[in-house]
């Protein structure tokens, strides 16, 4: 760092490190996160494969669900990443080597945050991607698409909205110990936090307007003697998809709403001309826990997302036990196409057009006469 933007000795910058990295929380939490973020990383690859799997889910709510669960995938190897990079630095590396990692060469430790932002990013635009998606699957649900069209438009908008924080990155060569790419600047990162924020607030009332209206047209539908069976039915499953997409709407809000709190009540305003003395150190030090905390927090929700899902829904659950192998353990009823037996399907070829034509005659209350001779 330029020393015209630097009143604080080389040693203060180190002890700051030291206290940050060696502090009880620090250290827990990483190895909380060690055992936790691989598990949320292979849980949502096998919940990936299951819902590549599963039929009856809409071709375009699997496109953006397989995008969402590889954003969640690179966002939790990010996180895996920093806490073997923490870890390697605080426990492995001799002292003397320590500080300058941790304060005077930080551009290893910001490309592995980046990571973990790039999947966070695209997986905070995944709540409205599948908000748009259920508004029209809700407004055409008698005659929606079969074809992966809007589900392709959606997630290429989503992409490309994920990497505008990417477009100017910069990695400075020296800046003040445990420096985040939130402190480098404050603004732009403000900025896109309070829109995403807006998005998803947005993106939860929607889903709820969407059940609310699901439930009143179920409601209406159920009392009409008029409508047809394949209207009740793709209503039936429009409402059911809807629901069980609620669980991925609470805990991409609950991640966003995570790290907007974060920025507004704790993340110090500094940029390239911030002077770095002892106040400024202080509040690093203060600062440190939180994103500690919300790097711990991300993988738990995951998890938890994933044990919901599987237990909210039974094709979730019986396609997951088959495919992580768990079936073993958890014995799964395999549905086949044709229950009937061999000898079943044997004589109902021969007596179809019997039965067929027995049954119209019930139909139309026709008593056939037998012959007198």
């Amino acid at each position: 760092m330029d020393k015209k933007y630097m009143n604080c000795t080389r040693c203060e910058l180190c002890g700051t490190a030291d206290v940050i990295y060696g502090s009880t929380f620090m250290e827990y939490s990483i190895l909380l996160r060690l055992l936790t973020a691989p598990l949320a990383t292979m849980g949502m690859g096998l919940l990936s494969a299951t819902i590549v799997k599963t039929k009856g889910i809409h071709i375009n709510t699997k496109v953006i669900l397989l995008v969402l669960c590889i954003s969640a995938i690179i966002c939790n190897t990010g996180i895996t990443v920093d806490c073997l990079y923490k870890f390697f630095i605080s426990n492995v590396m001799p002292d003397y080597m320590q500080c300058d990692f941790q304060v005077f060469s930080p551009q290893y430790g910001l490309v592995i945050r980046h990571i973990e932002m790039l999947g966070a990013m695209c997986l905070s635009t995944s709540s409205v991607a599948l908000a748009v998606e259920r508004t029209v699957a809700t407004i055409f649900y008698r005659n929606y698409s079969p074809k992966p069209t809007l589900g392709s438009i959606l997630v290429v908008v989503q992409v490309l909205v994920s990497s505008i924080p990417f477009w100017n990155i910069r990695l400075p060569k020296q800046m003040y110990p445990y420096s985040p790419p939130e402190l480098h600047d404050y603004q732009l990162y403000y900025f896109i936090s309070m829109w995403l924020t807006l998005l998803n607030v947005l993106a939860f009332f929607i889903f709820t307007i969407l059940w609310i209206i699901n439930y009143y047209r179920q409601k209406i539908i159920g009392n009409s003697h008029l409508q047809v069976a394949l209207d009740r039915y793709n209503l039936h499953e429009n409402m059911s998809m809807t629901r069980l997409m609620a669980p991925v709407i609470i805990v991409i809000c609950l991640m966003v709403f995570l790290a907007e709190s974060i920025l507004l009540l704790a993340t110090p305003e500094y940029n390239e001309d911030t002077v770095v003395t002892h106040q400024v150190l202080n509040e690093v030090i203060e600062y440190s826990f939180y994103p500690e905390l919300q790097l711990t927090i991300i993988p738990l929700l995951f998890i938890a997302l994933v044990l919901v899902l599987i237990t909210l829904s039974s094709k979730l659950r019986e396609n997951f036990l088959l495919v992580s192998n768990l079936s073993i353990c958890f014995p799964v009823k395999i549905h086949t196409t044709d229950s009937r037996s061999s000898s079943e399907s044997s004589s109902s070829d021969g007596s179809t057009g019997r039965i067929h034509w027995n049954s119209k005659i019930d139909s139309l209350s026709i008593t056939p006469q037998v012959s007198k001779y």
